[in-house]
């Protein structure tokens, strides 16, 4: 199946899961696209200030599946044939976007913090791009991102996501643990092996 067909496939949040979110600050709105919640500034100064078009991103929404996580970050829907039915888990479902494209699906398990992508082409979440010098914020979780209605990016994989938060003029951490992580993160560089040849008189002086 496509990544549209196996986002179709996956199940809307039910009420507990809108419950959990909502008790840790992020609203139905925010996981249906919107970049401004119209609970956070009232709903009639929303529909006062965004009367001809909703800030929203159509197409993002937060979806629930059995998914099996694989190492490398990686994960597998419950109905692909090769999932082990045991070793599946309900996890959340987060579209990722490219210039509008769908380009890949995101797999959270809050319980346990993993986070992996379904066709390694998605290095990390993003929203809505940083406006002028403002600092690219990043994220250390899903659930904080969301909450602030997808301003900033999540790394998913950390490889694909370096060379892009390197471009980056400035990046906003969301403490001192998560800054520091990053530094570590963005000074990693695996050096290929060099190999020198061996010349006939630098054997022969051998």
């Amino acid at each position: 199946m496509s990544i549209a067909e196996d986002f179709a496939e996956c199940s809307r949040l039910r009420q507990v899961e809108l419950d959990w979110f909502r008790g840790r600050g992020v609203s139905g709105f925010q996981l249906l696209g919107y970049r401004i919640c119209p609970l956070a500034i009232g709903p009639a100064a929303f529909a006062l200030t965004y009367r001809h078009r909703n800030p929203i991103d159509f197409g993002f929404e937060v979806r629930r599946a059995r998914v099996q996580f694989l190492p490398r970050n990686r994960f597998i829907f419950g109905w692909d044939g090769q999932s082990e039915v045991e070793d599946t888990v309900a996890a959340l479902v987060i579209p990722a976007f490219d210039d509008g494209v769908l380009i890949d699906l995101a797999a959270w398990h809050p319980k346990t913090g993993r986070l992996a992508s379904l066709e390694h082409r998605a290095g990390w979440l993003a929203g809505p791009e940083p406006v002028g010098d403002d600092p690219l914020l990043v994220f250390p979780d899903p659930l904080s991102w969301l909450a602030a209605c997808r301003a900033g990016v999540v790394v998913v994989h950390e490889g694909l996501a370096r060379p892009f938060l390197l471009r980056q003029p400035t990046l906003q951490a969301a403490d001192l643990a998560q800054g520091e992580a990053l530094r570590t993160m963005l000074a990693k560089v695996r050096l290929p092996r060099i190999l020198v040849p061996a010349f006939p008189h630098e054997r022969a002086a051998a």
